[in-house]
Formats: structure tokens, C-alpha cells, sequence
């Protein structure tokens, strides 16, 4: 007990430290992870990962209608997520959804080099850019000291596509680890609906869930964990019914990407 005791006080000691710190100016924390943010996009061109999604589609009574498993392989080019399919429900794709999926992987490669926005993907850095953060605290996270906002949608900030309209409709809770300035965790929900060109183009529903956990790697680069979400939306003339999912990341391995063309990065991929 006698060896212990000193190692206890030394902890609460430090816990204590931390608490009593001055919390950093908010919004130059924000600047700081979005900084921080920019700097690590380059780093995640290093990697390859596997990744697991669980998505559960239900009737309009909110009862499990289906249920589908894929794996896909993700990588990062230019900033932008890249993600090919590679098993659905636990079986290899055939020759021709393999095929398919490699066309889609070169389109997302080339849209990455033209600079486009990915129109079918929402990124922490997008809602920190865009949310208003107020009640500013912190707290311990996985022994990290970790700053805890609470986010409404930002009526004031000019938000362009359906993506960033959606920010504008969301509230919830985002953490910034404070070492690093990095974003711990988002978790957020949408308080109304969301609709492109009245509603003819795109229309989200209230209620959509939206939760990401990053963590860093060995070497520092922070990569995305775990992802849960749900919602009922309609993009187009395609429905998207209400479903909810859940991406756990199984697996990540260094992947050396020369990001200089489109043919060069499916080549090494």
C-alpha cells in the first residue's frame, strides 16, 4: 500500500493540475483542430484500411426490415475518402460489382484531383467548421485531456450544398483532445429538416444521428474508429429509407500513395 499511495497522489495530483488550467480561448481552439486537421490530411494518403458497416434498414414503424454487411477497403487521396466494396454479407463480389467497384474507385480518385466535394460524405472538420460552439468545459477521455463543447447549427455561417445545409440543422456535442487539437469525438442530431431546391433535389428528415470517434495511431496520425448513425433522407429521384448503421475500422496498414494521377493511385491500390 505503501508504494502505492505515492502513485495514486501523483495521479490525482495531475487530474487535479489539469482541471484548474485556464480552458483555451474557444475560438482558437477551433482554428487550432482545423489547422491540425489540414496538416494530418496529407498524413492519412500513408494509409490503407479495412473497414466494417452494418446497416439496418427499417419500415415506417422503425422495425428491422433488412439488414446488410459490406466490407470495404478506404484509402485518402487529395483529402478525400476513397472507398471501394470489396465483400457484401460475408461474400466476395462477383466479376461484375468487382468491376463496378473499380470504375467507382476511379471516379472518386479523379473528382479528388478536380478538387469536387464529396456531395455523399460528412467530415468532423466540416461540422466544427460550421457549428456554433458554446458551454465550453473539460474533461478526461481515455486519460486525455479533452475539451467538451456543446454545437448548434450556426444560422449566421454560409453554408452551400446539402452537406453543409444539414450542418446548420444539427446539434450536439463535439471533443477536441487538448494535446493535440485534434477531434476526439462528434456526436450530433438533426433538429429539423433539411431540403435542396424545396425539397425537389434532396430532403433530410429531422432526427438523423450522427456519432464519429477518431483516435491516433502509433506514429500520431489520427484515423476514424468507429461511426454510428441513422436517418431518412431522399437525394434526387433515389429514396434512402430509414435505416441506421454502425463502421467499425478492423484494420489499417501504412499504403505509400503517389497522389500525382488517377492512374498512379489505382495502380498502387
Amino acid at each position: 500500500m505503501r508504494r502505492v499511495l505515492p502513485f495514486v497522489l501523483l495521479t490525482v495530483t495531475a487530474a487535479s493540475s489539469q482541471t484548474n488550467k485556464p480552458l483555451p480561448d474557444l475560438e482558437s481552439l477551433r482554428t487550432r483542430a482545423l489547422e491540425v486537421n489540414k496538416a494530418t490530411e496529407a498524413q492519412r494518403e500513408r494509409y490503407l484500411c479495412r473497414i466494417r458497416t452494418e446497416t439496418i434498414e427499417l419500415d415506417g414503424k422503425g422495425n428491422q426490415k433488412k439488414i446488410d454487411a459490406d466490407e470495404r477497403e478506404i484509402f485518402f487521396a487529395k483529402a478525400r475518402q476513397i472507398t471501394q466494396t470489396v465483400t457484401h454479407n460475408g461474400k466476395p463480389l462477383s466479376e461484375h460489382d468487382a468491376k463496378k467497384e473499380i470504375d467507382k474507385v476511379k471516379k472518386q480518385i479523379q473528382d479528388a484531383e478536380a478538387g469536387k466535394p464529396n456531395e455523399m460524405g460528412i467530415s468532423q472538420a466540416q461540422i466544427l467548421k460550421l457549428i456554433k460552439l458554446t458551454n465550453e468545459r473539460r474533461v478526461m477521455i481515455n486519460g486525455r485531456s479533452t475539451i467538451l463543447f456543446d454545437g448548434v447549427g450556426n444560422p449566421q455561417a454560409k453554408a452551400s450544398g446539402m452537406i453543409e445545409k444539414a450542418v446548420q440543422a444539427m446539434e450536439g456535442t463535439i471533443a477536441v483532445d487538448e494535446a493535440t487539437g485534434h477531434v476526439q469525438d462528434t456526436n450530433v442530431h438533426g433538429v429539423r429538416d433539411v431540403k435542396l431546391a424545396g425539397g425537389l433535389l434532396a430532403n433530410i428528415h429531422k432526427g438523423f444521428l450522427l456519432h464519429i470517434i477518431t483516435a491516433p495511431r502509433n506514429d500520431g496520425v489520427w484515423l476514424v474508429q468507429e461511426v454510428w448513425g441513422s436517418g431518412d433522407a431522399r437525394v434526387g429521384l433515389f429514396m434512402h429509407p430509414s435505416y441506421r448503421f454502425h463502421q467499425i475500422t478492423e484494420g489499417c496498414r501504412l499504403f505509400d500513395v503517389n497522389a500525382d494521377s488517377a492512374e498512379a493511385l489505382q495502380e498502387k491500390h
